[in-house]
């Protein structure tokens, strides 16, 4: 049997030396192969074959036209809290996980949901940002955009506003999960079990946290059923919804649907506001023209979902942030038939990846790729780039359903927060972006001050 005809790419040693070296920085690994091997790389990770792939053809040819019968996403083990919900399973149980949480999600009911979201942004105002803005203190900028999220994807998902305890514990599994792993774990004769001690000695309080959040989604969950009528919330209509055989959720499921959008939905999110708020303040021209544009649209009203047209700049700013600062590390496939990509092999067990960062950054598709440019999101330069070239919230048919969501709550909370305040980098204060479960700025503290008063003619 002929060898397969594998892509050109870096060994090993280099991978190895690269990471110890740069502190286990891999996107920059990743961006290095491409600029030497092309568009398909092999990468000298162990094990299987894994493929980095960086050209939106490829990328559609996986994702899309063999997204199901080639290249099916897999499912993630069940854990102590985590089950089988959308965002974690694969084939015939996802697609009716789709179908049935996609109601939650119509632009309609999100859009009806505005008044909610703002009333809710406003109260985190008041009660959290007010005492920053009086005594000075730093802020904490990734924990207090995690109590966002959170105090957000309470009322959405469930109607009620989060016990203080509820919040601490998703807090620490948040940090739990987005913390960089020890160099040691890229390293394949390290066996699992030493690499799940050292999290449990690193994160001490993720144990704890995991039980005492699932004991919540339990008791959330089975009140909720047992009503007789339910809440216009996102848990109602997993509630409400039949698949096509008439059947509901059960118990099991709607558990593990409530845990995956309130825990996990509210993550990704929160770092990208946090990102956010890190960019506007390296680039004064573009915050300033944020803040016009808000008080242009607006004039100190409450925003409504009639003014989000009017606020798109304030969404490309969003967006722009998750182009420089991708919050997704990777995403993975596994082929399960043998393929061809760019006259090169694909054998079965073969790992493709695509790199968000790498994708976000290449100077085909961008015209300034280098350089924080909100107008990269622009009507005009949004439709010259071809699909999947940004990627954000993933692409395809597993496209993250909660990317609109995610940029109407980042659009009226940076509306909400540039009527009041300017917030400003605390000096000595050095931000890390940093790569764990997500990439995030490590050690990114923000002072909140009062808004200039507008100047009189």
């Amino acid at each position: 049997m002929a060898r397969p005809h594998h892509p050109p790419g870096p060994s090993m040693a280099s991978l190895i030396w690269h990471m110890v070296t740069s502190g286990g920085d891999l996107d920059s690994f990743l961006w290095r192969s491409f600029q030497r091997y092309g568009d398909v790389v092999l990468l000298p990770f162990p094990g299987r074959p894994h493929y980095l792939l960086s050209n939106p053809d490829v990328i559609k040819h996986v994702l899309v036209d063999q997204g199901v019968t080639n290249y099916p996403k897999p499912a993630a083990p069940r854990g102590a809290l985590f089950g089988e919900a959308l965002t974690t399973s694969s084939g015939a149980t996802w697609k009716r996980l789709r179908r049935m949480t996609q109601p939650a999600f119509l632009r309609g009911r999100l859009l009806s949901q505005v008044p909610r979201m703002v009333e809710t942004l406003q109260r985190v105002l008041d009660q959290r940002w007010e005492p920053y803005l009086r005594s000075g203190a730093p802020m904490d900028v990734v924990r207090e955009m995690s109590w966002v999220l959170i105090s957000v994807m309470g009322q959405l998902v469930f109607s009620e506003e989060p016990p203080e305890d509820i919040r601490e514990a998703v807090w620490d599994l948040t940090a739990s999960s987005i913390a960089p792993r020890p160099l040691l774990a890229h390293l394949p004769f390290v066996p699992p079990s030493l690499m799940r001690w050292d999290h449990r000695r690193r994160h001490p309080r993720a144990r704890s946290a995991v039980l005492r959040v699932n004991d919540f989604a339990w008791e959330t969950v089975r009140r909720r059923m047992a009503q007789p009528a339910q809440q216009e919330d996102m848990l109602g209509v997993l509630i409400d919804e039949r698949d096509d055989k008439g059947e509901r959720l059960n118990e099991r499921e709607l558990h593990d649907e409530f845990v995956d959008l309130f825990v996990a939905g509210h993550s990704s999110a929160g770092i990208g506001i946090a990102w956010m708020w890190y960019c506007l303040a390296q680039h004064p021209e573009i915050a300033s023209r944020t803040a016009a544009t808000v008080e242009r649209v607006l004039g100190g009203r409450t925003p409504t979902a009639e003014d989000l047209p009017g606020l798109q700049y304030v969404s490309q700013v969003f967006s722009e942030t998750m182009r420089v600062h991708s919050v997704a590390t990777d995403i993975s496939r596994v082929a399960i038939k043998e393929d061809s990509i760019g006259g090169f092999d694909i054998p079965v067990g073969t790992s493709v990846t695509i790199s968000p960062a790498l994708m976000h950054r290449l100077p085909k598709y961008w015209r300034n790729p280098d350089a924080f440019d909100p107008e990269h999101f622009s009507d005009e330069q949004v439709q010259a780039r071809p699909r999947f070239v940004y990627m954000a919230f993933s692409a395809g048919q597993r496209v993250c359903i909660g990317a609109m969501l995610a940029s109407t709550i980042a659009t009226l909370f940076a509306a909400l927060v540039l009527q009041r305040y300017r917030l400003e980098l605390v000096p000595g204060k050095k931000v890390v972006p940093s790569t764990g479960g997500t990439h995030y700025p490590k050690n990114l503290w923000m002072r909140v001050l009062a808004k200039p008063a507008a100047s009189t003619p």
